[in-house]
């Protein structure tokens, strides 16, 4: 069996093939089958408040960019910038105890929530359930990249991400049939259990499972680094608490400064640093003057100076990590082709329930259903079937063909979008959104496993941290204020409600060419790139020992 999860020997033997624990084996499924759980309620605690927009705008009286903000910003700055540091943590101590204790954080935010009185409260707990799911993806990554070998891990992974839309139909079915439900039981809310709005009921009921499913995760067997493809990786830290510590202090201004500074003193890596931060909280001056949006742009900066303050530390603590993420070209337009894309994802998630609304003016508990079955179903087979094909163009027709995964969604997203909001029924409507969750992730598999490939073992939950906060700033920071902010534009210049979202989702799609451009550039460099990460690896300071293959 696996060794004991408190193992921490630098050099655990990675030979335990045998039995219920062999690689891509009945065990290793079984660990993929909890973390798709897991994702599912990362997802469903997250989205959830999508599809409870509309009542909580009545309810507190925000608009359309206030409501991108809280669905979008307050939660993607902390997802991120938590992510990194906790992805650290998942590189260096147990990746199933980490996962459990976010799990169980989350889902207590995502309760409190519904408690939440006011935007203000609303927004802190949402930052919680941000700091919380960030444990989650990094280590599932790590874990499934042990437990499948690479031939299999765009599938898995896409696999695993089928996770993520059962999550999010499940939180549009659930949550228009408790608001519903709530409000003709309780007509007058003055009548209500502690006088609870739907909205807020909804919130406490999605996120009691999750404390139940933290704790059959932490039951797992977790293999050693490195497991699936024989190489011996350095194995769980001594004082993994300590360095992800200190991997937040160097995030987090103004400690990121001081930090920097007892590393390096005052040399030209920490006049960089105050440069940079003077640098972004300028632009994010003058664009919140510009568009009125001060909370949006300080936290989105305070966010973005929080990236670089980690890569310039990473830079210092770790340069073999450093320069497989920031000095391959290939990891830098993956991540910034595939994150791009989440632009539309989030954008989508948030505002095409509302548009549907607007214009047809349906019930919540109708559209949920509908909306949320076409979600898990067609959004689960096609992050599925998106893996399957990435893995067979890599197999069949060129072994770097899979990179194309996130163009060829990306055209198909546009058409399928297009006929959804030019629908002149609801049921044609619904049709076109079935096409639109299928072809929409047909990148997802794709996307994660080219991060994961194109680094060591050890580096992979950091790999995949930073690659999941850049999909968090351009996409769920981005997409549903931007869509929002538009929206009220329009608005404001005499467009009705639904007409001024219909045009805010169809100028989004514009963000396509930008991941034309960035696909075509990682084409060129990733087949060189992937070869000889080994070489550049050890060029960059990794240990040979560390890449020593039986």
């Amino acid at each position: 069996m696996p060794p004991d999860n408190n193992d921490t020997a630098p050099h655990a033997s990675p030979h335990f093939h045998i039995g219920r624990y062999s690689v891509g084996g009945p065990y290793a499924k079984y660990v993929l089958f909890l973390l798709i759980l897991v994702y599912a309620m990362n997802l469903l605690d997250r989205q959830i408040l999508a599809i409870l927009a509309g009542e909580i705008q009545a309810d507190l009286g925000i608009s359309d960019s206030q409501m991108g903000f809280l669905y979008g910003t307050s939660f993607a700055v902390f997802y991120a910038i938590f992510g990194l540091p906790l992805g650290r943590l998942a590189d260096l101590w147990v990746r199933k105890t980490l996962i459990a204790c976010g799990l169980f954080t989350w889902s207590i935010m995502t309760m409190l929530c519904g408690m939440a009185g006011g935007a203000a409260s609303l927004t802190f707990f949402r930052f919680g359930v941000g700091i919380g799911e960030a444990t989650a993806t990094p280590s599932a990554y790590s874990l499934l990249s042990d437990w499948f070998e690479p031939k299999d891990r765009a599938s898995v992974i896409a696999i695993y991400s089928t996770g993520a839309y059962i999550g999010m139909g499940l939180s549009m079915f659930i949550g228009g049939w408790i608001v519903d439900w709530w409000n003709l039981s309780y007509p007058d809310i003055a009548n209500a259990p502690l006088g609870l709005k739907g909205w807020q009921v909804t919130f406490i009921i999605v996120g009691a499972p999750g404390i139940l499913l933290a704790a059959l995760f932490q039951t797992l067997k977790e293999p050693v680094r490195g497991y699936s493809e024989n190489v011996t990786s350095v194995q769980n830290h001594p004082h993994p608490f300590k360095e992800c510590l200190r991997e937040l202090a160097s995030i987090i201004p103004p400690f990121s400064m001081i930090s920097l500074y007892r590393q390096v003193g005052f040399t030209s890596p920490l006049i960089v640093n105050i440069v940079a931060a003077m640098s972004i909280f300028a632009v994010a001056g003058i664009v919140s003057h510009l568009t009125g949006r001060v909370t949006q742009w300080v936290v989105l900066g305070v966010g973005i100076y929080a990236m670089f303050s980690w890569a310039k530390s990473l830079a210092i603590r770790d340069p073999a990590t450093y320069a497989m993420l920031f000095r391959c070209k290939s990891m830098i337009y993956a991540n910034l082709a595939f994150p791009i894309i989440t632009f539309i994802t989030y954008g989508f998630a948030l505002w095409l329930a509302q548009y549907l609304l607007r214009k047809f003016d349906t019930d919540l508990s109708e559209l949920g259903m509908v909306l949320g079955l076409t979600t898990a179903i067609c959004g689960g087979l096609g992050v599925a079937a998106g893996g399957i094909i990435a893995d067979l163009l890599k197999r069949y027709v060129r072994d770097d063909a899979h990179v194309f995964m996130g163009l060829i969604s990306g055209v198909l997203t546009t058409i399928a979008a297009f006929f959804v909001l030019n629908a002149e029924t609801l049921e044609s409507a619904y049709i076109a959104n079935a096409a639109l969750q299928f072809v929409g992730v047909l990148w997802t598999g794709a996307g994660g496993g080219i991060i994961t490939t194109l680094v060591l073992p050890r580096m992979r939950a950091t790999a995949s941290a930073f690659y999941l906060a850049m999909g968090t700033f351009l996409g769920l920071a981005m997409g549903p204020f931007t869509i929002g902010y538009l929206s009220d534009t329009f608005q404001a210049a005499g467009n009705s409600p639904s007409d001024a979202l219909g045009l805010s989702l169809k100028l989004a799609l514009l963000v396509f060419i930008i991941v034309a451009v960035f696909t075509l550039l990682l084409f060129r460099h990733y087949r060189a790139d992937f070869n000889s990460r080994e070489q550049r690896a050890v060029a960059a300071g990794e240990p040979a020992q560390n890449l020593a293959y039986p």
